[in-house]
C-alpha cells in the first residue's frame, strides 16, 4: 500500500480591514472612555478655579473669535441675550470679560475677554495639557508620533472653510457690523 504525504501549508486568516467609519466610531468611544476616567476631576478644577462651565465657554468662543456683539454671543451659546448680560455681568465682576462700545456703531456693545480672561483660560488649558500627558502616556514614542501627525492633519483640514451648505445654520462664523456681515477674524474684509 503507497503512502502519501501530503503537504499542508496554512494560510493566516486576514481579517478585513475595518470601514473607515468603524475606525472613526472605535476612536471617538476610545476617546470618550478615556476622557470620561478625568471628567470628575475636570469639573472639579473648573468649580474650584470660581469659573463656570458657561463662563469658561464664553472666554473660548471670545478667545477664538475676538470681541463679538453680545446677541450673536448669546446666539452662539444657544440662550437668550438677557442670559448672556448675566454671564457677562459676573464676568465683569471677577475681571475676566468686559463690554465695550463697536468704534464703528456705538449702538453696538460688544464683549472681549480681558487679560485676567485669557489668563483663566491659560490655567484651564494647561491642566488640559496635564490630562492629554496623562491620557497619552501608555504610548510608545513612535505611536506619539503617529498621533501627532493625525493631529496635525486633522488641524489642517479644520482649518479649510466648511462647505456652503454647513455655513447656512452656523451664524457664528460671522461677526455683525454696521454694514451687515464680518469675515471671522483673520479672513480678509469683503
Amino acid at each position: 500500500m503507497p503512502i502519501y504525504i501530503v503537504q499542508v501549508t496554512a494560510t493566516e486568516f486576514t481579517p478585513p480591514a475595518p470601514s473607515r467609519e468603524d475606525t472613526l466610531r472605535e476612536i471617538a468611544e476610545g476617546i470618550a472612555a478615556l476622557a470620561s476616567r478625568r471628567r470628575c476631576a475636570a469639573a472639579r478644577r473648573v468649580h474650584h478655579s470660581g469659573i463656570s462651565l458657561g463662563q469658561l465657554q464664553i472666554l473660548w468662543i471670545l478667545q477664538e473669535h475676538g470681541p463679538l456683539p453680545v446677541s450673536r454671543l448669546a446666539d452662539w451659546l444657544g440662550i437668550g441675550a438677557p442670559n448672556a448680560t448675566g454671564l457677562l455681568d459676573r464676568m465683569e465682576q471677577r475681571g475676566l470679560a468686559e463690554r465695550v462700545r463697536d468704534a464703528e456703531d456705538r449702538r453696538v456693545v460688544l464683549a472681549r475677554m480681558t487679560d485676567g480672561g485669557r489668563a483663566a483660560v491659560a490655567e484651564h488649558d494647561g491642566w488640559r495639557l496635564e490630562l492629554i500627558e496623562q491620557l497619552l502616556e501608555p504610548l510608545s514614542a513612535h505611536q506619539l508620533r503617529a498621533v501627532a501627525a493625525g493631529v496635525r492633519r486633522a488641524r489642517r483640514e479644520a482649518s479649510e472653510p466648511p462647505p456652503p451648505d454647513l455655513m447656512a445654520d452656523h451664524r457664528t462664523t460671522e461677526r455683525a457690523s454696521p454694514g451687515g456681515v464680518v469675515p471671522p477674524r483673520g479672513a480678509p474684509a469683503r
